[in-house]
């Protein structure tokens, strides 16, 4: 089956609005006694005004790295080697790292996935978040304790102005990611950066902080990209989804389109490892293998070793994400499929 590769990115890579975020052709390598590897390799995205973006794949597969590169934040010895991330038109790549600063944390927020090692264990939680006002906002200090108890009270913590003086072990798992929130939401930011945000979560709590993260988005209109592996919290908050394996984004369409026809190999089997309420099965299907470490990636297409429709023909050649059907686009010689196991 014969797709159209497209010369740059596909059209489920172009929102219809003016991108809050646009990425292109983003590398970023480490050098390593193994050589130089590329955890993020060639990576193409977009996310527009008040849509959630759904990063999704396996550990392993670059999705916290990648979500690094974007805030400037990769760890020596690695660095962003190529592409483009615009941030409301302006280039962050080569940015010197003073306007870097002066960006990250201002018009682009990150919540990490454990906020107990993300906030100061010696400062009050208030105290934390006074510190990013005042760091991107000309606020007079004698209202700086004001706009820290009213970002508390905006990400629903009861009592936030006695919060405000506790610390972060006083805090539930919950009231710490809340905290995060507070504190990524505090200078307005025009995208959110959301890793992982609820991992550690019960899924109660889980349900709470998507639901929060839904309606803050609503009132404030910012753009939100959601890097995770749990396809049911995609499910419930992205309105597109970009699927990610060994560094690349391997499929990219609405998130009703990843649910009721994937088109990649790799997405039909991380939706099939997944439970279903309608369906009665008495083993769920598991993908075999791992994903490959950068530094022994695999010839042709790196799904190929654990493709169960992978042929010669695919270790030969690393496939294009291609598009598919209006706004989906996947990286595979067979893609379109018409049915799916």
């Amino acid at each position: 089956m014969g797709v159209m590769t497209l010369a740059g990115p596909p059209p489920a890579l172009a929102p219809a609005a003016a991108p809050v975020l646009a990425v292109r052709d983003l590398v970023t390598t480490f050098e390593t006694p193994n050589g130089t590897i590329r955890p993020v390799d060639g990576v193409s995205l977009a996310v527009a005004p008040g849509r959630t973006l759904g990063i999704v794949g396996e550990s392993g597969c670059g999705k916290s790295m990648l979500s690094l590169s974007l805030m400037g934040l990769v760890p020596p010895p690695g660095r962003v080697a190529g592409g483009s991330v615009r941030l409301e038109g302006r280039e962050l790549v080569g940015l010197p790292a003073r306007a870097l600063r002066a960006v990250r944390g201002n018009r682009v927020a990150m919540i990490f996935q454990e906020p107990m090692t993300s906030l100061n264990p010696v400062h009050t939680v208030g105290g934390q978040i006074v510190e990013a006002i005042r760091a991107h906002r000309r606020v007079p200090a004698r209202r700086l304790r004001a706009e820290a108890v009213e970002a508390l009270r905006q990400v629903r913590i009861p009592a936030p102005e006695r919060r405000f003086d506790e610390y972060p072990h006083q805090l539930s798992g919950g009231m710490r990611q809340r905290v995060m929130i507070a504190m990524a939401l505090a200078c307005r930011p025009a995208l959110l950066i959301a890793d992982e945000p609820t991992t550690a979560l019960d899924v109660t709590i889980q349900a709470q902080i998507l639901d929060l993260l839904r309606d803050l988005q609503a009132e404030t209109g910012m753009a939100i990209v959601l890097i995770t592996h749990d396809l049911g919290v995609v499910a419930q908050v992205a309105d597109e989804v970009a699927v990610m394996y060994a560094g690349r984004i391997v499929e990219h369409a609405p998130v009703g389109a990843i649910f009721d026809d994937p088109q990649h190999p790799y997405t039909i089997g991380l939706l099939g490892s997944m439970p279903r309420m309608e369906e009665d099965v008495a083993r769920l299907v598991a993908i075999g293998g791992t994903v490959p470490p950068p530094f022994r990636l695999p010839p042709g297409c790196r799904f190929a070793p654990r493709c169960p429709f992978g042929d010669a023909a695919c270790r030969e050649r690393d496939p294009a994400l291609a598009a598919v059907a209006d706004g989906h686009a996947a990286a595979c010689r067979k893609a379109p499929v018409e049915a799916h196991p």
